[in-house]
């Protein structure tokens, strides 16, 4: 280069710009090298808890299905006392029952409606959960006697009113002893004290039920049935229902309704499918002993008599979850579960795991 020379000429330029786009191409690459890697862990990460979660709340409700304290093992059914015992929302009868989604009863009330589009299953579970509050003197014909918890009344915890020894007025319960077991809703908790007074009024207008009769008998005769001696338990009735719907973002999410609440519960987002068959224990048959094992997994459209439904053994889930956010895939990927296909770019994953339900076990 001349002394004089200031400056860089055509071809150094040509160059150096070269160069640099040779360069600026490597750093492009690594970096959207390193953005898909962390789309696609980010994706992989929330479709795998989705799917634990998913099974985790159903699990834990299946596993608990007909759990009626102490008398769980009778296999009877609790006496229902409730306005309507043979609505969807407040059946006690089975422990557990499925459906698909369009074929629901019409009277199931569930918002939002479960998606039709693919069709996916239902399953609702009953029964009681909690260690339950003890029963400290025997009832009267319209009042039980519950024992104080070590928080006896917790201020404003039922949201303007007081939760006394766990419960709310308006809360629907169970009270069981070895041999049966009852399903009514609290009107009244008048007073903290020891006992403390639970009411089953009928007169009251109280959501979502009400009772039917406000006395379980009449002067001063009463069936063994309707006496609940100390040593019995109250707890905290549930009728479960876990199905598929549109989400607040307008993806599928999986859903759940508990004793007839007017909007369900939004639980996980991505939740697309679910796909559920039933363990029956089909033999030997009754009255003979069963042998508590299932011969085999039906469909809830295949279990056709109302029995069948207290032979049920286990339950076979297998959710299908995808991913939230699209174009996480490189390519369009064809995706075939339970009759329905679907073709995009989002990661999907298949959970699927067997339930034993307790009381029906060994």
């Amino acid at each position: 280069m001349k002394a004089n020379q200031k400056g860089l000429s055509l071809v150094e330029l040509m160059i150096a710009i070269t160069i640099g786009l040779i360069l600026m191409t490597g750093v492009v690459k690594v970096f959207l090298s390193s953005k898909n890697t962390y789309s696609n862990q980010q994706a992989l990460s929330r479709v795998q808890e989705t799917g634990r979660l998913a099974i985790e709340f159903l699990s834990k409700d299946i596993r608990m299905a007909g759990y009626t304290g102490c008398s769980s093992r009778t296999g009877v059914p609790p006496t229902n006392t409730l306005k309507t015992p043979t609505a969807f929302k407040f059946n006690f009868a089975g422990a557990i029952m499925g459906y698909t989604s369009n074929a629901m009863p019409a009277s199931n009330g569930l918002s939002p409606a479960p998606l039709n589009s693919p069709v996916t299953d239902v399953i609702s579970v009953r029964g009681a959960y909690g260690t339950g509050v003890e029963v400290t003197q025997t009832n009267s014909a319209t009042e039980v006697y519950i024992k104080p918890d070590a928080t006896t009344t917790e201020t404003n915890g039922c949201g303007t009113t007081d939760r006394v020894s766990g419960f709310c007025v308006n809360d629907i319960v169970m009270i069981a002893d070895c041999t049966k077991s009852r399903v009514f809703q609290i009107t009244d908790i008048p007073n903290s004290g020891n006992p403390i007074v639970v009411k089953h009024d009928s007169t009251a207008a109280v959501a979502p039920s009400g009772n039917a009769i406000a006395a379980w008998w009449t002067g001063s005769l009463s069936t063994e049935n309707d006496v609940f001696q100390p040593g019995a338990e109250l707890m905290q009735a549930f009728n479960t229902t876990y199905y598929i719907a549109t989400g607040t973002s307008g993806r599928s999410s999986l859903y759940q309704s508990v004793n007839g609440v007017t909007n369900a519960s939004e639980l996980l987002e991505g939740v697309e499918n679910m796909s559920i068959t039933y363990g029956l224990d089909a033999t030997p048959a009754p009255p003979a002993t069963p042998d508590y094992i299932p011969e085999s997994y039906e469909t809830a459209a295949t279990i056709t008599a109302a029995n069948n439904w207290a032979k049920v053994r286990s339950v076979r889930i297998s959710v299908v979850v995808a991913s939230v956010e699209d174009n996480v895939l490189a390519e369009a990927q064809t995706f075939t579960f339970n009759g329905t296909t679907t073709t995009d770019r989002r990661l999907r994953m298949v959970f699927t795991t067997t339930i034993g339900i307790r009381s029906r076990l060994i």
